[in-house]
């Protein structure tokens, strides 16, 4: 696990094995920053690496006024290293960071499964950020899987991919999101709502064993709202309004 002896970024001591520590740290987590770019892993705190925390901030961790800054054993560092810290004796998740509400019910549905940890490999996303994993995944697992996967709004972005293959990948992204704001991010994907914590539980990280336990206590848990379980989609995707009352 990546540690720091003191603080990095705006107003900050930025010793330079520090900000290195952190400058990875970040471009680790560049997909979920777009279109910012990655920093140079230089030990020098510079604007760009500031402008990347404070997107961080502002994207994965929500913060209304982002302070720039990264502090040891803070709440910035800890999501950057992907780890939701548990309480003592509770299950632990790795992956992508979840906000406190999400975390508890998850760790909830770990003890009723008899689980210790789970990895969550996709959380709440930026248009940006969907137009972004979109992409990738086209890429990566070509636009047919990702036909099958998407309703009509999500097919149509994919269609976006399919028309311009051969541009450059920005370009490609950028009309991807141009068509993702143009029908709004909710219809595209649950992952852009603001009305619910929405996230993917990899299969991999859940005893095969343990699979069937695990959907029943999601699905008994009084605070989901929605389940899509594998094989209908790729992990164990699980939506949670954020105004339930058994958060």
């Amino acid at each position: 696990m990546a540690t720091i002896s003191a603080n990095v970024g705006k107003d900050a001591t930025n010793s330079p094995e520090d900000v290195r520590t952190v400058q990875g740290l970040l471009n680790q987590n560049i997909l979920r920053l777009a279109p910012l770019k990655p920093c140079a892993v230089s030990g020098i705190c510079d604007s760009q690496t500031i402008a990347l925390i404070e997107q961080f901030q502002r994207v994965v961790l929500r913060f209304t006024d982002p302070d720039g800054r990264v502090d040891p054993g803070g709440r910035t560092l800890t999501a950057l290293q992907g780890i939701t810290p548990p309480t003592a004796g509770e299950p632990t998740i790795d992956g992508v960071a979840l906000p406190a509400a999400a975390a508890k019910a998850l760790r909830e549905i770990l003890k009723a499964s008899g689980l210790s940890r789970a990895t969550v490999t996709s959380g709440a996303r930026t248009a940006a950020e969907q137009a972004r994993v979109m992409f990738e995944n086209c890429r990566s697992k070509g636009a047919e899987f990702n036909l099958k996967l998407y309703a009509e709004p999500g097919r149509k972005v994919v269609q976006v991919f399919i028309d311009n293959e051969g541009k450059s990948p920005d370009t490609v992204t950028g009309l991807m999101l141009a068509k993702i704001n143009e029908l709004g991010p909710e219809t595209v994907s649950k992952h852009c709502s603001t009305t619910h914590f929405v996230f993917d539980v990899a299969p991999r990280s859940v005893p095969e064993a343990k699979h069937a336990d695990f959907e029943a206590a999601i699905r008994a848990h009084g605070a989901v709202s929605n389940l899509i379980p594998p094989p209908r989609d790729p992990a164990f995707h699980i939506e949670i309004p954020k105004n339930s009352p058994f958060l």
